[in-house]
């Protein structure tokens, strides 16, 4: 093999390898940048399956708030790209308020995917975001408390803390009564007997 094409190869792994570092490291960046810099939103959580609460070292979350009210649902096809407005309600919790297949120039968005479309004024969106990484020591007791604040008929006492900044959605923290849940956690075995 010649010099030439030694140095060739040699500087096209280079290459290869230097992209395969950087892709990684732009994905966590960005993600730091939306807990950093973004703005925070309070998601209220609805009840999931209880036998399918945790998969491993996660919370699987479900929200009351993924349908988006519009005139022209039937226009969006399911699974197709699109950007969800998104303001505080008056409840505090966040609202979805409209959808575009265009970016907004304006106000807090999030990028998303039709999920499905009911009636004609209704929009069915994945919201970006539907697990928890927590330390599976602390997944157990999560899970019940979790789920005790979170039944059907009951007043929900749980919410997930969501930053969003230009499309992303990072959950920040899983909030129960209003305390970050590692620190409810620890609030409920100081006060057990």
């Amino acid at each position: 093999m010649s010099t030439t094409k030694r140095s060739y190869l040699v500087i096209g792994f280079c290459v290869l390898a230097l992209i395969q570092i950087c892709v990684p490291l732009s994905m966590i960046a960005r993600r730091e940048a939306t807990l950093r810099q973004g703005t925070a939103f309070r998601f209220q959580t609805r009840p999931v399956d209880p036998y399918d609460a945790f998969r491993g070292r996660y919370v699987a979350l479900q929200f009351v708030s993924d349908t988006v009210p519009t005139k022209v649902a039937r226009s969006y096809e399911r699974g197709q790209m699109v950007f969800v407005s998104i303001e505080e309600g008056t409840n505090g919790y966040a609202k979805l308020s409209g959808v575009s297949a265009d970016r907004p120039q304006d106000g807090h968005y999030l990028r998303t995917k039709v999920r499905y479309h009911a009636g004609n004024s209704n929009l069915h969106v994945n919201l970006p975001f539907n697990r928890f990484y927590m330390n599976e020591r602390d997944a157990p007791e999560a899970e019940i408390q979790f789920r005790r604040r979170n039944q059907r008929g009951t007043q929900r006492k749980a919410h997930a803390l969501v930053k969003v900044r230009s499309g992303m959605a990072v959950i920040d923290d899983l909030y129960i009564e209003e305390l970050p849940i590692l620190e409810f956690l620890k609030k409920q075995k100081s006060t057990k007997p």
